[in-house]
């Protein structure tokens, strides 16, 4: 009966967060927090860290000839949490890095989920903002038009820039029957914090000044056009 408690303790410790091995991004930021200690890696390359990265993240780029090496410089002691872009390169260097004895932990989703998710960066570009909105102005838009789809975006988040032309393709497709807002999260946090969004990309559609879908996450252009034709009740 004992072994059995012991295994039941062992299978329950081995799927909580505090012992997984793959954490999405609130419990990969907690994980961070808890564990002040540990060396966060960025495995990306050096181009891509530069374009902003998570804070206090040190860089080695997984495809580099140089990556074992680099990792054999590395305190086994210390634990690991990596990320790359999406997930796919920090899976891999997380299964090296645990042959050679590391504890790794990995973020679900990688450099990508953690913007969608407006978590806090280092190292991002400066780049020139779009002017904010006022709450009044943006309100008073999107309730007097009859159609309206707001796109919830930022400049350094790459599923929002490989939308957007995408989504300034339907506007024009549909110039005069749905009126089309963006909103850079940048500056305008009192707009998502009033529309429910904590997370971008994020779209709203509004038809006769009535919200009727709030949607997240990257979209191919015929979902898109979807928004769009649901703005116009097209479809339902």
């Amino acid at each position: 009966m004992k072994k059995y408690s012991l295994l039941i303790l062992f299978l329950a410790l081995s799927v909580s967060p505090l012992f997984a091995q793959v954490l999405d991004v609130e419990s990969f930021s907690n994980k961070i927090t808890e564990t002040p200690q540990a060396l966060l890696l960025d495995v990306r390359t050096s181009g891509e860290f530069g374009g902003g990265h998570l804070p206090k993240a040190t860089n080695i780029d997984f495809r580099s000839e140089g990556f074992s090496k680099e990792i054999d410089k590395l305190d086994k002691s210390k634990p690991v949490l990596i990320y790359c872009l999406s997930g796919g390169r920090s899976a891999q260097a997380a299964e090296m890095m645990r042959a050679k004895g590391f504890q790794v932990t990995e973020l679900k989703g990688g450099y990508l989920k953690w913007t969608t998710k407006l978590m806090p960066l280092e190292g991002v570009p400066s780049v020139k903002h779009d002017a904010a909105w006022s709450l009044a102005d943006f309100e008073k838009l999107a309730k007097e038009n009859d159609a309206v789809v707001v796109d919830f975006y930022a400049k350094w988040c790459a599923p929002c820039l490989k939308m957007m032309p995408m989504v300034d393709k339907l506007a024009g497709e549909y110039t005069g029957k749905v009126t089309v807002i963006k909103v850079e999260a940048d500056g305008n946090q009192a707009i998502l914090q009033a529309s429910g969004v904590d997370e971008i990309p994020s779209f709203l559609v509004f038809r006769k000044g009535k919200l009727i879908q709030k949607t997240s996450g990257f979209r191919e252009e015929p979902k898109l056009k979807e928004l769009f034709d649901q703005a116009t009740g097209t479809i339902q």
